[in-house]
């Protein structure tokens, strides 16, 4: 029979020798790498990327372990930037790239999309595992040549970053409008506590840095009970509780509104209050009766005198609160793929309560609203009028564009390539749109760490990011795309204003294939984003 000090030094000497057998290569962000990939012979032990300042960089190397050999493994990080190493562990897929319910006769398979940042260690045994490197290059870094050394079990291998003069702007202040919606709810029930509790609320602090670091552009409010029916996994709630009184007439309760404004505002992010919904996809509205001591719902249409008097009462309250609080010019009533005949309906009503209220809608194309709507989001797929978006920009207006269940590629689910999230912003951005709108940050499904598929769409359409903090390849590759997005925009600021009219050439050349939105096996993302990136790192090195 062993000891205990005996066992210990067999297992010492298994893990060992399972980190002499162990590999370690840098690797390519555009492979989805299965467990049973097998290493090139030639490792990639040193490689360089460029930053500039202020950009957040990620890089994925991969820790192999032979068959019949078993590790416990770690990861870190070590050099002279702010850098952290994770291990990316797997969700199951399938095929499915399409609205509606989602079959459940599909093959499915694992994608390597979470990246842990909670697991200090993973246990490997004959398989590889990605490892994903996150550098945050400081905006006062000295430009010039920066060495990282990954470390995993014993393997190190060597990351060269190159520092241009270039920075960056804050996400705060970068002109690109990134528009995630947010489900609350989701966090809630995940993590099995009371919704706006304490407890809530420190769940919900690592998706709002999340959004900042991003740039998010705006907070999703929820006005009335389920304004998208079935189409989320969790119910949203109304953040405002709408009262009808024993005497006819309505008051309301702002305190969870409030405290969600706050709240986001105090982690980063304080621009528009994008308000859910006038026009709901039941058309339903409830409300709790006084007088009968219970919640009741309103059916109605937008063209009803009962759906005028609920909305005129609501918005002229809701003006009033929101100019008390000082959020007024910051708040849009917003409508999510609504037609034309609601939307104008709507818009009369908002009219005669409170004319200075933004509108939105993400939706079809209209010409009647073009003028009338602050922020107007079409989908990836369409176009507006030649001179509309320029038109809209000189006005102050927002014009952005916007992907869900309808298009297979370049989209954000979990069975897209990497590369399509960086495509998506630069796109968007090249087309001359003010930025990208995606409906579901974290509508998570019922067992969001195992399974991206939900009853309805394609898997991972209702989330890219993951539970107790935890990223994603897409998150990091979107924030990759849009920072992309900015480098265009700033080079080109810089070569007309210094009359550099061959660097600019040589950019837009580099953007055009993007630009003229063709994606096939001839032009894939990862293709297309390749040339992009590698003109831009030596644009920005002159």
């Amino acid at each position: 029979m062993k000891t205990g000090k005996s066992i210990l030094i067999a297992t010492a000497m298994l893990a060992n020798a399972a980190s002499m057998c162990a590999q370690l290569t840098w690797a390519s962000k555009d492979i989805h790498y299965a467990s049973d990939y097998a290493l090139p012979n030639q490792l990639t032990t040193d490689t360089l990327i460029h930053a500039w300042r202020g950009e957040r960089v990620g890089a994925v190397a991969l820790i192999h372990i032979p068959q019949g050999q078993t590790a416990v493994c770690s990861a870190k990080i070590s050099g002279h930037l702010p850098a952290s190493a994770s291990f990316v562990d797997y969700v199951l897929t399938d095929d499915f790239r399409n609205c509606g319910i989602h079959p459940d006769t599909l093959p499915a398979w694992r994608v390597p999309d979470i990246i842990d940042t909670q697991a200090g260690s993973v246990h490997l045994s004959g398989e590889t595992r990605p490892v994903w490197v996150t550098v945050e290059v400081p905006r006062d870094a000295k430009p010039g040549k920066y060495k990282e050394t990954l470390s995993v079990d014993g393997q190190q291998i060597s990351l060269n970053i190159s520092v241009s003069e270039m920075t960056l702007p804050k996400p705060s202040q970068q002109a690109f409008h990134l528009n995630l919606w947010q489900q609350p709810y989701s966090v809630a029930r995940y993590g099995k506590v009371e919704p706006w509790s304490k407890e809530h609320f420190n769940l919900l602090k690592p998706y709002a840095q999340y959004l900042a670091r991003a740039g998010q552009s705006t907070v999703s409010a929820i006005l009335f009970y389920e304004p998208w029916g079935e189409q989320s996994n969790d119910l949203f709630l109304p953040m405002i509780e709408t009262t009808k009184k024993a005497d006819g007439s309505w008051s309301y309760d702002y305190r969870i509104f409030d405290r969600w404004v706050q709240f986001m505002a105090d982690n980063g992010i304080d621009g528009i209050i994008e308000c859910f919904t006038m026009i709901p996809w039941e058309m339903n509205f409830r409300y709790f009766d006084e007088s009968a001591g219970e919640y009741r719902f309103l059916k109605t249409t937008t063209d009803t005198p009962e759906y005028r008097d609920l909305w005129l009462n609501f918005l002229k309250a809701f003006a009033s609160h929101l100019k008390e609080k000082g959020w007024f010019e910051r708040t849009m009533i917003s409508m999510d793929e609504r037609n034309l005949s609601d939307m104008l309906n709507a818009y009369a009503i908002i009219q005669e309560a409170e004319p200075r209220f933004k509108v939105s809608l993400a939706g079809n194309y209209h010409p009647e609203l073009i003028d009338k709507l602050y922020s107007y989001t079409i989908l990836l797929t369409e176009a507006y009028p030649p001179g509309t978006v320029e038109r809209r920009r000189e006005k102050g207006l927002v014009t952005n564009l916007y992907t869900c269940c309808s298009r297979p590629e370049p989209n954000l689910f979990s069975n897209n390539a990497s590369a399509d999230a960086v495509w998506i912003p630069v796109y968007c951005t090249s087309t001359g749109h003010d930025g990208y709108l995606h409906w579901s940050f974290m509508n998570w499904t019922d067992n969001p760490l195992d399974d991206s598929r939900f009853k309805l769409f394609a898997p991972g359409d209702t989330y890219f990011i993951y539970p107790e903090g935890r990223s994603s390849v897409r998150y990091e590759r979107l924030v990759e795309g849009i920072q992309l997005s900015e480098k265009a925009r700033l080079l080109r600021e810089k070569f007309i204003a210094n009359g550099d009219a061959a660097s600019l050439d040589r950019l837009e050349k580099a953007l055009n294939p993007i630009k003229m939105g063709i994606v096939d096996t001839r032009s894939t993302t990862a293709a297309t984003v390749n040339y992009l990136k590698a003109t831009i790192d030596q644009l920005s090195s002159r």
